[in-house]
């Protein structure tokens, strides 16, 4: 078996109890990495399309990566997988933290489950024996208390990931939660683990990850970290800045550059909300205990905070909020009050809410209440106006548990605006029933040319993501998320190093043509999962205020409207998939050794 993989696969039918293990030829680790790209193979192997994202037949998977638990920097994330219930699609989120290490160290590269228990139970993988638990004491507990409950009962060495409340009580913008709020927080996948009474999977081994080339991977381990280590030009390195700040710094600074969207994406961040100066970089550090970091990342960018001393009493050891959660509980609501932020980054993480998508679901609510379509009558009391940070905090707890008004919002703006109705469909900005990523398309069509990002908030498998590529520019993304290294550890801006640590962990000697060729496959596949779904990109609904339609008359954004039928246009040439119905082309899909994807979409007659 190749170097940076155990050689087993875990399979657990919830049905009926069974755990299987199994083998899988080396070519699945060469052909698809791991994470995701593992779990596209998988699922669209064995999983039929149509099957109910929160029913028996949906495959919920957690794949770690060949370079986790090794010595390459950030070697520390996995990926959850399943049908996703928020799109109807395909569904991946990716989480750091600890998990993924130690789910390898017991001696599984991955875990899949199948069907529904009959009760609650949890997963616990120890040292290469499995077993389900039963957790009926853990059911209503929040991701902290169940967390803490399963280490106390299972002893040391345990890590796990788990779900709260929101996806027991199937949010669909629910999460998976590890490490006191490391979230694999999109797709919904929270609420896949809900329907199948899955409360957690823990893992515990003392089992090594083999390495093909130990000293190779320690040479590119220190260059990889003198990299990080250089002086930009504005004289700070990427590890400075990101361990002292994680990626709040960017908070103040995206607002007022347009890349923040404001007041729920109608907003212009110097006009609408001067007030984000309040929740800058340093302003959210101001209450940090310590730093912290995910399994032996040497930047070690996550912050822990202490109490909240004021009107929102957080508990000590509060994950600092990363940008995207500054942005959604911010600028997106006009909220400036960072003890607020704290308070909703912290509601989320307990009860397992993504917090971009929860954040979203706040703002549309507070524009439907500035136009009357709901009021205080039909909101609990509580008056959602913008920047009312009680308002705020009140409704995201409420949200949380499903109760009063926060039930129409726990599945996300898409299900919200069609339970409301009144015309509060103009205010629902998603694509495909996903809340989009904080990042405006208009502000990188401004900076970088007519770049794919809003069409691939699109056209990606996984619709209005931030942290995914589309076209040729995103097969890196797919080879690094998969490889279970984090992008944002300098692997985005130098993704030939990854194929280099790939390389000396597994023994393959791929070149950087057929490293990328697997981001290609991974991303035709994914796409193939969606169309046999019947879901074609181009007939998503993309709202307007994201196109600059109609255009900001002020800011830095001012007259600039985002041709995404151009970008789609050139994309999908450029991916050889068709302009119409997104197909990939059939010669390419043998190319790429798909050819079972390509008999399904090209059956001959």
């Amino acid at each position: 078996m190749a170097g940076g993989n155990m050689g087993k696969l875990l399979w657990v039918d919830l049905s009926t109890g069974e755990i299987t293990e199994e083998t899988p030829d080396e070519s699945l680790y060469r052909d698809y990495v791991g994470g995701y790209g593992i779990g596209a193979r998988i699922l669209y192997n064995r999983q039929k399309p149509g099957v109910d994202p929160l029913g028996p037949d949906n495959i919920f998977g957690l794949i770690s990566g060949p370079l986790a638990g090794t010595q390459v920097p950030s070697g520390c994330r996995y990926t959850a997988v399943a049908k996703s219930p928020l799109t109807g699609g395909w569904g991946d989120a990716n989480a750091g933290g600890d998990f993924s290490p130690h789910l390898k160290f017991s001696g599984y590269d991955g875990v899949f489950f199948t069907g529904i228990s009959e009760k609650p139970v949890y997963l616990f993988i120890d040292d290469g024996h499995a077993e389900l638990k039963d957790a009926a004491h853990l059911w209503g507990k929040d991701s902290y208390e169940t967390e803490d409950t399963v280490k106390a009962e299972l002893g040391k060495g345990v890590e796990l990931v788990c779900i709260g409340p929101s996806g027991e009580k199937l949010s669909l913008i629910s999460c998976i939660v590890g490490n006191r709020g490391a979230a694999a927080a999109r797709s919904g996948l929270g609420a896949v683990m809900g329907s199948k009474k899955l409360k957690a999977v823990a893992a515990r081994g003392n089992q090594e990850v083999p390495v093909a080339d130990k000293a190779m991977v320690l040479k590119l381990r220190k260059e990889h970290i003198d990299a990080l280590k250089t002086p930009g030009p504005d004289g700070t390195s990427t590890m400075e800045t990101s361990h002292k700040y994680g990626t709040a710094r960017m908070t103040a600074r995206s607002a007022h550059s347009g890349d923040s969207p404001v007041k729920n994406w109608a907003g212009i961040g110097l006009i609408d909300f001067p007030e984000v100066e309040s929740i800058n970089a340093d302003a959210a550090i101001a209450n940090l205990e310590r730093r912290a970091g995910c399994w032996h990342c040497p930047i070690a960018c996550e912050g822990r905070l202490k109490a909240g001393a004021e009107q929102y009493k957080y508990p000590a050891g509060t994950r600092r909020p990363e940008y995207e959660t500054y942005s959604s509980f911010g600028s997106l609501c006009l909220n400036n009050n960072l003890e607020a932020i704290n308070m909703a980054n912290h509601i989320c993480n307990a009860y397992g809410l993504d917090t971009i998508s929860a954040g979203c679901a706040i703002a549309f609510a507070m524009e439907c209440y500035e136009n009357g379509i709901i009021n205080q009558e039909s909101t609990d009391g509580i008056e959602l106006t913008w920047g009312n940070h009680q308002a705020m905090i009140e409704m995201t707890q409420k949200l949380a548990v499903r109760e009063g008004f926060g039930d129409i919002l726990a599945d996300g703006v898409k299900v919200a605006a069609e339970k409301i109705g009144r015309g509060s469909e103009q205010y629902a900005v998603h694509i495909g029933g996903q809340e989009l990523g904080m990042h405006d398309p208009k502000l990188v069509s401004v900076a970088r040319g007519a770049r794919p990002t809003a069409a691939r908030y699109q056209l990606e498998a996984t619709p209005g993501r931030h942290m995914q590529g589309f076209g040729p520019s995103g097969f890196p993304t797919h080879v690094i998320n998969a490889s279970g290294v984090c992008l944002t550890a300098g692997f985005g801006r130098a993704p030939e190093r990854v194929a280099s640590f790939l390389n000396a962990v597994t023994g393959f000697d791929q070149s950087p043509e057929e490293v990328l060729q697997t981001g290609e496959r991974m991303a035709n596949l994914r796409h193939a999962f969606n169309l046999r779904e019947g879901i074609n990109p181009l007939e998503l609904t993309v709202h307007p205020r994201i196109l600059g339609d109609p255009p900001q008359e002020e800011g830095p954004l001012a007259g600039v409207r985002v041709d995404i039928e151009a970008q789609a246009y050139w994309n999908l040439g450029a991916l050889d998939w068709d302009r119409v119905t997104t197909k990939p082309n059939q010669k390419k899909l043998l190319q790429l050794g798909l050819s079972d994807v390509a008999e399904d979409l090209y059956p001959q007659e």
